[in-house]
């Protein structure tokens, strides 16, 4: 049973809410609620803006891995505003434990119902999850709507998230993603587990209705609190992908293509938020992926090279002590 009656308390305040809302650029129908955050609509369509908002707006990067005096990530909700909501804000986002907590409390500010839960991420082959599924490594909020839909938001996979909630009923639904891509949840067991009766959630993508679905990673409805995460965020950014990879991703609106592609119609609703790709930057490279196929934009093999194109493409200047961060760290670039 869902205490939904009960009082849940953000670590950030309204006016924090507030300034998040207005740095979403919303469609222009959600903007009365900008200065009453309290009111905003608690409906499936309100968290697909909300969500496709989001990722559109803060990227996903651990650049703090790399760039950073202590190579540490702080992941305490009030260093997670300052880092994306700060004076000295400069387009910055973060990992999964970064921003998917920043998400929930802005999530609570709004008045959802809202927790979050740990996830088992695959191990990858080249790129593809086909290995067992790992310990704790990722993170997920659930929200459970008034009328008793239950939604999973997961606002920081990469460039293999998705791009809207998806529903907690188990119909298999397979969900359109960017491009051919579909993904959908399933409750099902993964091999590892002994209880057969214990379902898990688990995500999937196909890349095209003719393809197998494959996995990603699976879930429980257990809530999980702040110093879980805690405990969960010093393995995942010393020891996992974050450590080996300089990476950011973006998810793009159509008027932020014109970098890419001179195509000036996409069929989208201006009521509408709808993302018609991704921009990745991946150690030494630049890639884009519109509509599904990707290619790289970009290649360069030193740090101002790298410095560079985290300005151009995605707005990402860091400090001069950020800089400064990583030299003796074994992903700097050294030409």
């Amino acid at each position: 049973m869902v205490l939904q009656n009960r009082t849940q308390t953000s670590s950030y305040s309204t006016e924090q809410v507030t300034n998040w809302l207005e740095s979403l650029n919303l469609p222009q129908t959600f903007h009365r609620y900008t200065q009453c955050p309290e009111k905003f609509p608690k409906t499936a369509e309100s968290l697909r803006i909300l969500m496709r908002c989001q990722i559109t707006t803060f990227p996903y990067e651990n650049l703090s891995v790399h760039y950073s005096p202590t190579h540490l990530v702080d992941i305490c909700p009030e260093a997670l505003y300052e880092k994306m909501m700060g004076p000295d804000n400069r387009k910055r986002g973060g990992y999964c434990m970064e921003l998917s907590i920043f998400f929930h409390h802005m999530l609570r500010g709004l008045g959802f119902f809202v927790y979050m839960t740990g996830v088992r991420n695959r191990a990858r082959t080249n790129g593809i999850p086909s290995g067992e599924y790992q310990g704790w490594t990722h993170i997920v909020n659930i929200v459970h709507l008034p009328l008793g839909e239950k939604f999973a938001l997961d606002v920081a996979f990469g460039g293999d998230g998705p791009i809207t909630p998806l529903l907690l009923e188990g119909s298999r639904t397979a969900v359109p993603n960017i491009g051919p891509q579909q993904v959908r949840l399933i409750q099902d067991t993964i091999p590892k587990q002994q209880l057969e009766t214990t379902k898990l959630w688990i995500y999937q993508y196909r890349n095209g209705p003719d393809r197998e679905w494959n996995s990603f990673y699976s879930f429980a409805e257990l809530e999980f609190f702040q110093e879980d995460f805690e405990v969960m965020n010093w393995f995942a950014s010393a020891r996992t992908l974050h450590r080996w990879t300089v990476l950011v991703v973006r998810f793009l609106r159509e008027a932020d293509c014109s970098l890419f592609s001179e195509r000036g119609e996409w069929g989208l609703s201006t009521a509408d938020v709808g993302i018609v790709g991704k921009v990745m930057l991946v150690n030494d490279v630049v890639k884009v992926n519109l509509g599904g196929k990707t290619e790289i934009v970009r290649s360069f093999d030193s740090e101002k090279g790298r410095l560079q194109a985290l300005k151009e493409y995605f707005g990402i200047e860091l400090t001069s002590d950020q800089q400064q961060g990583i030299l003796g760290w074994d992903m700097r670039l050294t030409n």
